[in-house]
C-alpha cells in the first residue's frame, strides 16, 4: 500500500516546486481582480532579475506600479481578455532590453475565473536575430532599389518574382506588368541560348557573366552585360536566380568608334606603301605600252605580264577597300592561311620599304576557324604592322600557324627593338603606345576582337631582343 504523505513530505514537495520556479530561466506570475484592479499575487523566475525586478516590486502591485503608464495600459488589455475567460492569450513584452513572450491562462473554480497564471520565456536572442534579419533585409532592399544596374529575380521556372526601378527604366516594363510572367526581354532567336545558360547555372551552381542583346518594351535591342547568380535555400538547393543587368550600349559605341579610328589610322599609314607598290606595276605597264606603240607590234608574253601586273594592283586595292569600308559582322568558316596571305600581300610594300622579309609557315592541313574575316584581318594587320615598324633597320619576321589542343595558334615573331618588360602589362590600354605617332587603339582593339572570338592574345618581349605575339583561336567544330 502507498504511504500517505506526511505534512513534512508535503512541505518538502512544495519547497522543491518553489525552488524550481525560482531557478527557471523564464518567469511565472499570477494575478487576481480586486474590484477592477489586477493585483499580482505571485512572481518567480530568473527573468525577473534580468529585467531588474524583485518579488517585492511585483507582488501586491498593479502593472502601473512598476511599469511605465503606456506599457502598463497595453498589457492590461491582455489581462482583461484572460480574466474574461479567453484561452491562449499571448503577448510580447520588453523591459531594459530583455524581450519575453507571455502566455496567460485563466484558472476557474465552479466555472468562474478566480485568478490568472502566466508563464514567460526569454526571447531576447530570437528578437535580436529577427531585428538583425530585418536590418539585413532593409539593407538588401536598399541595395536593390538604389542600384544603378537593373536587377531581376526569377524563379526556377523563369517567372519574374521581383525587379527594381533601374530594371523598369532600362526595359520599359513596370514591376506589376512583369511579376508572375516569363521575361519578355529575350529576343526569340536567343531563347535557346538563355535556357542553356540558366540550365548551366542550375547545374554547376555558379554565377555567370555574359554580354548579349535584349529587347525593351519599344521593341528596340539593347546591348547589355548580365550576371546571373543562383539563390539557394538552407539546404543548398537553388530556388531562384538573380540577374544584374548593365547597359553597355555606350561602351559598344565607343569600341566601334575606336575600331573605326584605328582602321583609318592604319589605312592612312598604308597609303604611302601602297602608292609605292602600285607605282612599280604602273611603270611596267607604261613601258610595255610605249614599246608596243613604237614597234606597232603586240607580243603575247608582254600582254600576259601586263595582265598579271593589273591583277596584282587590283588585288591590293581590293584588300585595302575591304579593310577600310564598314562591313557587317558575319561569322563564317575561314581558312587561316588564306587570311594570313591576304594580309601579307597588303603589307608587302611597307615591309619592303623597311627592308623586312616576311616568312610564313603553315603546319599541316589546318582546320577552319569560325570568325569575322574583316575583324581577324584587322588583328593580323595591326600585329604585323607593329612588327614591321619595330624593325627599322631591316630583318626577318616569322609567321607560324599550327594546331594545338583544339586551338589554332598564330605566332608572329620579329627581330625588332623589343619592349621593356616593365611596360608589357600596359599593352592594350587605350592611348598607351611605345611609338612616337601611335594611338594605342590598335592593340586595344586586337585584344577586344580576339576576346570576342573566345580566343587569347599574349605578348612576350624583351628590350633589343624582339617580340613574339601568340594569337590563339578556337577550332571550328
Amino acid at each position: 500500500m502507498l504511504r500517505k504523505p506526511s505534512d513534512k513530505d508535503l512541505e518538502k514537495y512544495f519547497q522543491d516546486i518553489e525552488e524550481i520556479l525560482r531557478e527557471q530561466h523564464g518567469m511565472t506570475f499570477k494575478f487576481i481582480n480586486e474590484e477592477g484592479r489586477f493585483v499580482h499575487t505571485y512572481c518567480a523566475g530568473q527573468l525577473m532579475s534580468k529585467m531588474g525586478l524583485e518579488e517585492r516590486d511585483v507582488i501586491g502591485k498593479e502593472l502601473k506600479d512598476f511599469l511605465p503608464a503606456g506599457k502598463a495600459a497595453a498589457k492590461e488589455r491582455h489581462y482583461v481578455k484572460a480574466w474574461e475567460g479567453n484561452e491562449g492569450v499571448t503577448y510580447e513584452g520588453e523591459s531594459k532590453g530583455i524581450y519575453y513572450l507571455a502566455s496567460l491562462r485563466p484558472i476557474r473554480r465552479d466555472g468562474k475565473v478566480i485568478e490568472v497564471i502566466a508563464s514567460c520565456v526569454d526571447i531576447t536572442e530570437r528578437k535580436k536575430a529577427e531585428q538583425e534579419l530585418e536590418r539585413t533585409k532593409k539593407l538588401l532592399e536598399s541595395i536593390i532599389d538604389d542600384s544603378a544596374d537593373g536587377i531581376c529575380i526569377i524563379d526556377t521556372g523563369g517567372n519574374v518574382i521581383r525587379v527594381n526601378h533601374s530594371f523598369e527604366m532600362l526595359y520599359g516594363w513596370s514591376e506589376n506588368e512583369l511579376i508572375g510572367r516569363q521575361l519578355p526581354i529575350v529576343p526569340p532567336e536567343m531563347e535557346d541560348e538563355f535556357k542553356s545558360i540558366t540550365q548551366e547555372i542550375q547545374g554547376d551552381m555558379l554565377a555567370k557573366t555574359f554580354e548579349t542583346v535584349r529587347r525593351n518594351k519599344a521593341g528596340e535591342l539593347v546591348h547589355v552585360s548580365i550576371t546571373l547568380s543562383p539563390i539557394k535555400n538552407g539546404y543548398g538547393e537553388i530556388i531562384a536566380l538573380t540577374g544584374i543587368t548593365r547597359d553597355i550600349s555606350e561602351r559598344i559605341k565607343s569600341e566601334e568608334f575606336f575600331r573605326k579610328a584605328d582602321k583609318l589610322n592604319v589605312v592612312g599609314q598604308l597609303a604611302a606603301g601602297l602608292a609605292h607598290e602600285i607605282r612599280n606595276p604602273l611603270t611596267s605597264l607604261k613601258g610595255f605600252l610605249q614599246l608596243m606603240k613604237e614597234s606597232d607590234k603586240r607580243r603575247v608574253e608582254h600582254c600576259e605580264i601586263m595582265l598579271s601586273e593589273v591583277d596584282r594592283m587590283n588585288s591590293i586595292i581590293n584588300e585595302l577597300l575591304i579593310f577600310s569600308k564598314p562591313q557587317p559582322k558575319v561569322l563564317k568558316r575561314n581558312d587561316i592561311g588564306t587570311l594570313l596571305y591576304s594580309v601579307i600581300n597588303l603589307l608587302e610594300a611597307q615591309a619592303t620599304m623597311n627592308g623586312v622579309q616576311v616568312y610564313i609557315e603553315i603546319h599541316g592541313d589546318l582546320p577552319p576557324i569560325c570568325c569575322s574575316e574583316v575583324d581577324i584581318k584587322q588583328v593580323f594587320v595591326n600585329v604585323l604592322k607593329n612588327a614591321i615598324e619595330a624593325t627599322p633597320n631591316g630583318g626577318k619576321i616569322q609567321i607560324v600557324a599550327f594546331e594545338q589542343l583544339n586551338e589554332l595558334i598564330i605566332r608572329i615573331k620579329d627581330e625588332g627593338v623589343g619592349i621593356p618588360t616593365d611596360n608589357l602589362h600596359r599593352l592594350g590600354e587605350p592611348f598607351y603606345t611605345t611609338k612616337e605617332q601611335g594611338t594605342g587603339l590598335g592593340l586595344m582593339m586586337c585584344y577586344k576582337i580576339i576576346h570576342d572570338h573566345k580566343g587569347n592574345l599574349s605578348i612576350r618581349s624583351a628590350l633589343n631582343q624582339g617580340t613574339t605575339v601568340d594569337i590563339k583561336l578556337p577550332v571550328t567544330e
